[in-house]
């Protein structure tokens, strides 16, 4: 919170010698303003927020990036080069905001891990295990052949 701030706002604690982290202090909910007007919660025990649900309200704050996806050349564009993309073209014209365009993919990537079954999760992970096995094993060969 300090660290945001700008300032020593709140009581901070002692190092932990083991693992070099701090100790959590936070007794209490506090709201704070800070100097750029963003609203800081800190909250005791509270590690994250997650989206749910939210793709009206992605529509609605990132209206503009929207408006501008729809005219790109490809339906599935994902405005990483691809030929015809509206989106990075405004970007390199300067009327787009690039950090705004990551921040919308980023709330889009995290709405679609947060709305996906379980059974879609498992798979994404057991897909991901057998690429990092298949690695290993690809590493541990080269590194045995002469």
């Amino acid at each position: 919170m300090n660290t945001l701030m700008g300032e020593e706002a709140q009581k901070t604690g002692s190092i932990r010698e083991d693992d070099s982290k701090g100790r959590h202090t936070t007794t209490g909910r506090t709201l704070m303003t800070m100097p750029s007007g963003a609203v800081l919660l800190d909250t005791p025990g509270m590690r994250e927020l997650q989206l749910a649900n939210v793709s009206q309200g992605l529509s609605e704050t990132f209206s503009d990036v929207e408006e501008l996806a729809q005219q790109c050349r490809f339906s599935d564009c994902s405005h990483q080069g691809e030929p015809g993309c509206a989106v990075q073209k405004a970007i390199d014209e300067g009327s787009l905001d690039p950090r705004r365009v990551n921040n919308y993919m980023k709330l889009q990537r995290e709405q679609a891990r947060n709305s996906a079954s379980l059974a879609e999760l498992r798979s994404h992970d057991k897909q991901l295990g057998k690429m990092y096995r298949s690695h290993q094993s690809e590493a541990r060969n080269r590194k045995n052949k002469p």
